[in-house]
């Protein structure tokens, strides 16, 4: 997978000024011509919910998005945004989501959940359930940031099999978060229990939206069709809130 490919990044921080991401309009163009170079033609922006830290008020969305759309439109007009969110899970997230204080991926059913690193299993669990029950899709958000699966390969089949799809960071898959969570993510992609690759970008520098290097080995680890899954595919039907 060597030539230029579309890119579909579902989990990013690049809209200005709302939480921990881009600062300013200026770093968001930055952060936008970045991920152009590197084929992204689509961006579900996912500024953060996290109760008593970041919690991004819907209309600042709004705000943010109507003002980076013309951006986007006049230098890199093949390129389109949505809005999502980042909902860090606490006991009343799902309250959150019905009282759109939080908000899903785009507008459709789908929602995307990150957890304490040391979350228990149980936890994480019992979450998808609820967040099923309440009428959403849950993805959850890198993956290989949580002990309580790490290496456990079982864990992840049960969430995906109680209905919970598998996000992981770019960067991961190049050994950006260390060998071990390299090692583990390798695993998750040969039995394909991954099912988006983002970039979780922050930044223009450290934590850019960079994909090439993810592309490379992911074209050695996975079959071509696969890759357009993670890459592509399944983020389009979370925007077109389709079942993947």
């Amino acid at each position: 997978m060597n030539k230029m490919i579309h890119i579909a990044d579902m989990h990013c921080h690049i809209l200005p000024g709302l939480d921990d991401g881009s600062r300013s309009m200026e770093q968001t163009i930055s952060m936008l011509k970045i991920a152009y170079d590197e084929g992204v033609r689509l961006i579900i922006a996912t500024p953060h919910y996290h109760i008593g830290r970041m919690m991004v008020e819907q209309s600042k969305i709004d705000a943010a998005i109507e003002s980076v759309t013309p951006v986007i439109r006049d230098n890199f007009p093949d390129m389109e945004i949505y809005a999502g969110q980042e909902i860090y899970y606490y006991s009343e997230a799902v309250e959150a989501l019905n009282d759109n204080r939080a908000r899903t991926m785009a507008g459709s059913g789908y929602i995307l959940l990150e957890y304490s690193p040391d979350e228990s299993y149980d936890v994480i669990s019992s979450s998808i359930y609820e967040a099923e029950t309440n009428g959403y899709v849950p993805i959850i958000a890198h993956i290989e940031r949580y002990s309580c699966v790490h290496d456990r390969t079982d864990r992840v089949a049960e969430l995906i099999e109680s209905g919970a799809y598998i996000q992981v960071n770019a960067g991961t898959v190049t050994g950006g978060m260390g060998r071990s969570s390299k090692k583990f993510v390798k695993k998750l992609l040969k039995e394909h229990m991954v099912h988006f690759i983002s970039s979780d970008a922050h930044s223009d520098r450290t934590r850019a939206p960079r994909f090439s290097e993810a592309v490379k080995a992911l074209g050695k680890i996975c079959k071509p069709d696969y890759c357009m899954e993670l890459l592509w595919d399944n983020a389009i039907k979370v925007i077109n809130n389709e079942e993947i």
